[in-house]
């Protein structure tokens, strides 16, 4: 089997690449959209300033993640909260269609993808919080993938009328530094999860190329 690689996209066939896996998974697959350009009015009109993350097998791409750093266009996740608060506290990104091809759902890449957003959000955006709109459980609350890392929603859920029938959903935030302060805890220090992402979060926020002035400064 293949070595799984990853890249930032750059040219346009990694931007086709995200388009199928968008119809593999979205519509093929979990049928919340009817096609790939559903979003289009929506979350991808942040497209131009934003990153996709493709992971590929070979040369099949089996993943990818969206991540929009904030800017004076704001924050998909805006239709829905006043992330204000948070904007003056530090830089924001959000991430969005964190998706892998059914095959590969099973073999962590979707960890992978997440943590290389992580990374490249903090080294290249300065990002201190990550933002979220997520598919809410059946309760209606995070998965617990997401609060373990330390995502608290900022609302209660609501309706996503993007997607068919109006999944639940919620917006959630992490606070990065925060989270790196509990991996280095004693209880941190055995959470699987708090040491694959910020293990090292000390040596790449170091890395980071933003000046350290807040993101939604306008």
């Amino acid at each position: 089997m293949s070595s799984v690689t990853f890249r930032v996209a750059q040219s346009q066939a990694d931007r086709d690449a995200v388009l199928r896996l968008r119809d593999a998974v979205y519509v093929q697959d979990q049928g919340r959209l009817s096609d790939t350009a559903d979003t289009a009015d929506t979350f991808d009109r942040f497209d131009a300033h934003a990153d996709y993350i493709v992971a590929y097998q070979g040369a099949e791409a089996v993943g990818t993640v969206k991540i929009v750093p904030d800017s004076v266009a704001g924050l998909p996740c805006e239709d829905v909260v006043d992330v204000t608060g948070l904007r003056a506290a530090g830089r924001l990104v959000e991430f969005g269609h964190l998706m892998t091809l059914p095959q590969v759902r099973h073999r962590e890449i979707g960890m992978s993808l997440m943590r290389r957003g992580l990374v490249h959000s903090v080294t290249k955006h300065g990002a201190t919080h990550v933002l979220g709109d997520f598919f809410a459980e059946a309760g209606g609350g995070l998965r617990s993938f997401y609060t373990e890392i330390g995502f608290v929603a900022l609302h209660e859920p609501y309706r996503d009328v993007r997607f068919r029938e109006a999944p639940l959903s919620l917006v959630a935030v992490l606070d990065l530094a925060g989270a790196a302060a509990r991996a280095r805890t004693e209880a941190g220090r055995g959470n699987r999860l708090l040491q694959y992402f910020f293990h090292d979060y000390d040596d790449y926020a170091e890395g980071s190329r933003v000046a350290d002035t807040p993101s939604g400064a306008r």
